[in-house]
């Protein structure tokens, strides 16, 4: 990475292989001078002489000898993705032909451009807030229509507008708070005690709609660790099957085939789930299956949503008893108790009335796994626990980083504060807490974030971004 951004830099930004085209970006204040000496146009005419985003057709050299033909484009400083002076080269993809490329743009004076140094330098020069750039991030990791939905609409900045739109409120509530501190006895703030807690509480309110939002971000982005338990042959495999829509586990009617953890990543509407599919858990003197056992519990505590099955055919035994009290007992995990074979027969009488009794509150859906009954409600109940409707991913108001959730989360509590501070004392007072508020949603969208944090941001990106 290039800090000070005074060099022009050059990169592959297509995937190294064979294909149609390739495209080398380079970027920097000398950009044209450097691409002028690798990339002729065949009208004979400057590159710099041509209008903003033309695409224009010519020869590419290396060494002296034209060694492919092809368009660059070029965008003109500020308007640009980098904000600099951009061109991009497509020549054939062909990796020899790239690189050499790359070479002849490096022997012209252009450096090898850093991890996602394009991107960096377009945050640098304001074209992008933080927050957008790690969009463009998941942008490119996005591996379902829902999740490049929901970055394709925070690259566009609406997450950041909302959060910029809710400090732009703080900052003039907090304008009337100086009014009163800098003229206490000319009443110059226009805000009664009363009307500012009715705009904190308007902004509360919407700090923590962006703090609830964070479970759906993380449930279409990056997928929501999700560990499918119980005791052997209730039908866990059968249902890591029916919820993968393919044979991914050997399924047999003999306890303890399941000795590892078997993984998938599952799409179930608009939200991904990191499914684990798990030994089944009983006590045993089988050193593998033991080891099997102590795994699915590991699966169990890692996971934020546990799918705790039971075979509702058979009577209730010591075994699942233990299981389910311990899985009733967990907290801070979304739990749904999934009563299976019902194609078999109805749940057993003391299964039902032991779950209705050790399990209250918790979500209970009966399904056959082998047949696909119940797959349709088992869906619709995780959905519930992670709305994710095409209206919110539309509008981009949904946190999926860590970063940013912790930013808003600390001005959330900063703001519940400053409200109860106005309970029992003055204006001024109230206005730490507002201030803190702002801080925290300035780390949010990068405009008082450490430079330790936006170097470990940009180094997850591929060159060429």
């Amino acid at each position: 990475m290039h800090d000070t951004f005074t060099s022009t830099v050059a990169a592959l930004s297509t995937a190294r292989g064979k294909a149609g085209i390739a495209v080398i970006r380079v970027t920097g204040s000398d950009c044209f001078e450097i691409v002028k000496k690798v990339f002729v146009p065949r009208s004979g005419k400057d590159l710099a002489d041509y209008p903003a985003s033309s695409a224009v057709f010519g020869d590419i050299y290396y060494d002296g000898e034209i060694i492919d033909s092809g368009l660059c484009t070029i965008f003109f400083a500020p308007h640009s993705y980098t904000g600099e002076n951009t061109a991009e080269i497509s020549c054939h993809g062909n990796d020899l032909c790239a690189s050499l490329v790359l070479s002849s743009l490096f022997e012209a004076g252009a450096l090898p451009a850093g991890a996602g140094e394009f991107t960096r330098r377009a945050f640098t020069n304001g074209k992008l807030t933080l927050t957008q750039a790690e969009a463009v991030a998941e942008l490119i990791d996005a591996e379902s229509t829902a999740s490049l939905r929901l970055s394709n609409a925070k690259v566009a900045g609406k997450l950041a507008k909302e959060i910029d739109d809710i400090k732009d409120e703080l900052t003039n509530i907090l304008a009337s708070v100086y009014a009163f501190i800098d003229y206490p006895d000319e009443d110059l703030t226009d805000m009664s005690s009363d009307e500012m807690k009715e705009k904190l509480c308007f902004v509360e309110k919407r700090l923590d709609t962006l703090c609830k939002s964070y479970a759906t971000g993380r449930a279409v982005s990056g997928g929501i660790e999700t560990a499918i338990v119980g005791l052997p042959n209730s039908g866990k495999s059968s249902l890591l099957n029916l919820l993968v829509g393919s044979e991914r586990a050997i399924v047999t009617d003999i306890a303890g085939t399941t000795r590892d953890v078997i993984t998938e990543k599952v799409t179930l509407g608009n939200i991904t789930l990191n499914l684990s599919d798990t030994a089944g858990i009983r006590e045993t003197d089988d050193t593998v299956e033991k080891i099997g056992v102590d795994r699915a519990f590991l699966s169990m505590e890692k996971a934020e949503l546990i799918l705790a099955l039971c075979d509702g055919s058979q009577p209730l035994c010591e075994e699942e008893k233990k299981l389910f009290t311990q899985i009733s007992n967990l907290e801070g995990k979304n739990i749904i108790i999934v009563v299976n074979k019902n194609d078999i027969s109805p749940i057993c009488e003391d299964k039902e009335k032991f779950l209705k009794d050790v399990c209250s509150g918790i979500k209970t859906v009966s399904i056959s796994a082998k047949l696909g009954n119940g797959k349709d409600v088992l869906s619709e109940m995780i959905g519930e626990l992670y709305p994710a409707g095409d209206e919110l991913l539309i509008s981009g108001l949904v946190i999926t980083g860590a970063r940013v959730y912790a930013a808003v989360k600390n001005a959330h509590k900063a703001v519940c504060e400053s409200i109860e501070t106005l309970e029992v004392l003055t204006q001024d007072v109230a206005g730490t807490d507002i201030e803190r508020a702002i801080a925290f949603l300035s780390e949010a969208d990068g405009r008082q974030v450490t430079e330790e944090i936006v170097n470990n941001i940009f180094s997850r990106f591929c060159v060429g971004k």
